[in-house]
């Protein structure tokens, strides 16, 4: 039995001392539920990253109450946050009452900024730095407070962070599509949780087309536009029902092939005026 989650409030009694796991408990709970409840397939995912998320955080209220070392609480959290970018992937398609997103993130983003923190009090204390200021960047795609907090750190032009930070400054520039090319060149980890923002920059993507290919009698073929937003797989089928999400006109377009027959596909026409800026992006 793994000790759960209780929440903190004035009436509730301060845990006795023997009530606390030291810190090799801790970290041997956190390989416990990584190594061998995560794999467990006996249940479906959504229940297990339930299970999984409640006892870590109950394992980092104890990291808190114990104000435990830098070199202790590394260990300790690194494989927390690569667990919750994983989920966060993993059931981003999920029903909210099987797993809400944004207390993923919420919690996640607290726990990259926390050891983030432990890395400024003590720089040598992992070998990690480099691969959690990636995830910071990858979960933090286009944040311009991200961006400038890593270049306060590390400066710009650092070898292990350059890719990611080229794609943050292709977000401040607005060249959304050449950040999602950068992306595939992201460690697969990375490429999982940046690619949460993908429907962000598809939105902005068709917002900017709407203004650059705004014609009355010229469209955009579909098949393209599905290239260059990265609809792939069984994603191929959505962009249709983006384009009308978003309130974009879709026609009919009749192809001749070789034989003298009749083909067909769908065109996209852009109007400025047409586009609805007020839809959320698609998730």
């Amino acid at each position: 039995m793994v000790k759960e989650f209780t929440r903190s409030a004035a009436d509730r009694r301060q845990p006795k001392p023997w009530e606390i796991r030291t810190p090799s408990m801790l970290l041997e709970t956190v390989h416990y539920l990584l190594t061998i409840v995560l794999p467990d397939t006996r249940r479906p995912y959504h229940q297990r990253y339930e299970f999984i998320f409640d006892r870590t955080r109950a394992i980092r209220q104890e990291v808190v109450i114990q104000n435990l070392s830098v070199a202790q609480v590394l260990p300790i959290l690194e494989p927390i946050v690569r667990f919750l970018c994983y989920s966060a992937y993993r059931l981003c398609d999920a029903p909210i009452a099987e797993f809400d997103p944004k207390i993923c993130a919420q919690h996640l983003q607290e726990c990259l900024k926390k050891v983030l923190r432990c890395y400024d009090q003590c720089p040598d204390a992992s070998s990690n730095r480099f691969e959690m200021e990636r995830l910071y960047l990858s979960f933090n795609i286009g944040s311009p407070e991200a961006t400038q907090s890593v270049i306060a750190r590390h400066g710009a032009s650092v070898p292990e962070l350059r890719l990611h930070l080229s794609t943050q400054l292709e977000c401040h520039r607005g060249n959304y599509y050449a950040a999602m090319r950068h992306t595939l060149r992201f460690t697969p980890l990375e490429a999982a949780i940046a690619s949460l923002q993908l429907p962000h920059f598809r939105r902005l993507i068709l917002q900017q087309f709407s203004v650059a290919y705004q014609s009355r009698v010229q469209t955009v073929p579909l098949e393209w536009l599905e290239r260059i937003l990265h609809y792939e797989g069984r994603e191929r089928t959505c962009l249709v029902d983006d384009c009308r999400h978003y309130n974009l006109q879709l026609l009919p377009v009749k192809e001749t092939d070789s034989d003298g027959g009749g083909g067909g596909g769908w065109a996209v026409k852009f109007e400025k005026s047409q586009f609805d800026a007020q839809r959320c992006a698609v998730s």
